[in-house]
């Protein structure tokens, strides 16, 4: 018997609903089937925050990674995704059953995660060369969700509030739904994207870094990038450690510089709103980026909106 943190267990009821809580009351049978299919034995969880991920030692000695997951759009997508990008750069999956929320995934050694590569420029350029080798051009088989889906987030977050919801205001509102909106209009080529792309789903393998748990998203290559520049920023000179980055993603990826900011702003907005309709505290830092990505794009292209 596995027990959860009462944290995560509120997390999925949170989320989930009363699909979330049918998932938690089966959740020990869910182990015993995965235990008894695969031939293993399920050890102690890495920390928990919206997905069930453990290790688990197999009869022959060798180690996977067991990871559980409401079935929901989301799981279906980040199945997807992980087989789109199947290869270097991403972690593979062993076996899976998407119905039960069941992935089977190659366990990681040491499994550090890009964060603690003290060398911010260089965690950047190994972050570059993980994007470069999975994006891939959109394909018409494709259900990944669109770009479009972040922007009706954000729509939908305006409308539930009009006058904004503290600290974001209706006027930042009101200027990253224009922003996106502009951004979009202008149709560039897609891509089958990360979705979450950061320090934290980034992890050493040997010799190599991998990336894990990709949301997958069609859109542009740019829009991929912000949750990287979003996250393990300093307390200090925040936006001295923005910019050093973005000069590395653009000359690395040969990236549109005005787009990047652009989608800086926007997503740090909306990455801010669903913290507070999680009932979250929201990132500080996540909160300051978008007054910096105004900043830069105003001193380098004009103003934003």
């Amino acid at each position: 018997m596995v027990n959860l943190p009462q944290k995560y267990i509120q997390t999925i009821r949170n989320i989930h609903k009363e699909e979330g809580e049918a998932w938690l009351q089966n959740f020990n049978s869910l182990i015993i089937y995965c235990e008894e299919k695969w031939s293993m034995k399920v050890l102690p969880p890495f920390e928990l925050s919206y997905n069930f991920v453990a290790p688990a030692l197999k009869k022959d000695g060798s180690k996977v990674v067991l990871k559980l997951s409401v079935p929901t759009k989301e799981f279906y997508s980040e199945v997807e995704a992980l087989r789109y990008f199947a290869g270097e750069g991403m972690v593979k999956i062993i076996d899976t059953e998407a119905e039960k929320g069941i992935l089977i995934l190659d366990h990681l050694f040491p499994g550090d995660t890009l964060a603690t590569l003290e060398n911010d420029v260089e965690a950047t350029e190994v972050a570059a060369s993980i994007m470069e080798s999975l994006w891939v051009p959109e394909t018409q088989d494709s259900s990944l969700p669109q770009i479009e889906e972040r922007e009706q987030s954000l729509m939908n977050f305006f409308q539930a509030y009009p006058t904004g919801k503290a600290p974001i205001t209706h006027d930042l509102l009101q200027r990253a739904t224009n922003t996106f909106r502009s951004l979009l209009d202008e149709k560039e080529e897609r891509y089958i994207l990360h979705g979450d792309l950061h320090h934290y789903n980034i992890l050493k393998s040997e010799a190599s870094w991998v990336a894990i748990d990709p949301k997958g998203l069609v859109g542009e290559r740019e829009y991929d990038t912000i949750q990287f520049l979003l996250n393990n920023l300093p307390e200090v000179n925040i936006e001295s450690t923005i910019s050093k980055r973005i000069a590395v993603l653009v000359d690395k990826l040969k990236l549109n510089e005005r787009r990047l900011i652009a989608w800086g702003f926007a997503h740090s907005v909306l990455s801010v709103c669903w913290s507070l309709e999680d009932g979250e505290k929201y990132s500080v830092p996540f909160y300051k980026s978008i007054f910096i990505f105004e900043k830069l794009y105003n001193e380098k292209f004009g103003c934003l909106t």
